[in-house]
């Protein structure tokens, strides 16, 4: 099973390839000799949409999940104190105590939301169209577990943008640095033993100025931690500049 790992920064072209890329896998799956033979239906995955390509069988071999996170969960106490309280089983906020008031705290970032709008909208004329930033890896298993066996699993390609917003889903405050590690670190392990073909897209940030504000470098460092790992288990690595791909491995 085939992974791609690209990287680029804003605007840089990197989802036009990375979408290239999966489809480019996609195309070079379905015309295998041994096609599968038994296909069934899929069923119980989330984000599935009509008209999205399949194979002749009917079996949806193509998806896109979404990381993005327009939202993350506000704790406030008795002392109208604003605390941050990560549950590490479930990568969301939780509450442990009955006292304590949970609101929704939203980004209201519209050119953000219509940018992502428009990403899902364009995939979804392609891909099946997941969206989940709360649990990665339960998403990717979804997928991968609906198939009938392990030779059609192999056959599905997943893409994967972005892995920047995946990490700023759990890397809210400096004091999880050391989990958000070792979550990245885990994640790659994973991903390398994933069954299907994966390709990931995460934001350069490393070339950018040195940022004044201490969060902010622990996110780049993270970030580049994390496009290290992920170059290590795939097959192949890029990165996007002005919409040239430049191969890394």
């Amino acid at each position: 099973m085939t992974k791609i790992f690209i990287t680029g920064g804003i605007s840089s072209g990197k989802s036009r390839f990375a979408e290239n890329a999966a489809l480019s896998i996609y195309n070079s799956n379905i015309y295998k000799p041994d096609i599968i033979a038994d296909a069934g239906t899929t069923g119980g995955i989330s984000g599935m949409s009509a008209g999205t390509e399949t194979n002749a069988d009917n079996f949806p071999l193509l998806h896109f999940i979404a990381t993005a996170n327009t939202g993350i969960g506000i704790k406030i106490n008795s002392n109208n104190n604003y605390n941050a309280e990560y549950n590490a089983e479930y990568d969301c906020y939780n509450k442990q105590n009955e006292k304590d008031t949970y609101v929704k705290a939203c980004t209201k970032d519209d050119e953000m939301l219509l940018k992502i709008k428009k990403h899902k909208e364009k995939r979804n004329k392609a891909f099946i169209v997941h969206e989940n930033f709360c649990d990665l890896t339960a998403e990717i298993d979804a997928v991968c577990n609906s198939f009938p066996d392990e030779r059609a699993a192999e056959r599905c390609v997943i893409l994967i943008d972005s892995m920047t917003l995946w990490l700023s889903s759990f890397f809210t405050d400096i004091k999880y640095f050391d989990f958000a590690a070792e979550k990245i670190s885990k994640f790659s392990e994973y991903l390398s033993a994933v069954r299907c073909s994966v390709v990931t897209v995460s934001d350069s940030l490393g070339f950018n100025l040195v940022s004044v504000d201490a969060y902010v470098r622990k996110f780049v460092e993270l970030n580049g931690l994390m496009e290290q790992k992920l170059s290590a288990v795939s097959d192949k690595a890029y990165c996007v500049i002005a919409g040239n791909p430049l191969a890394l491995k």
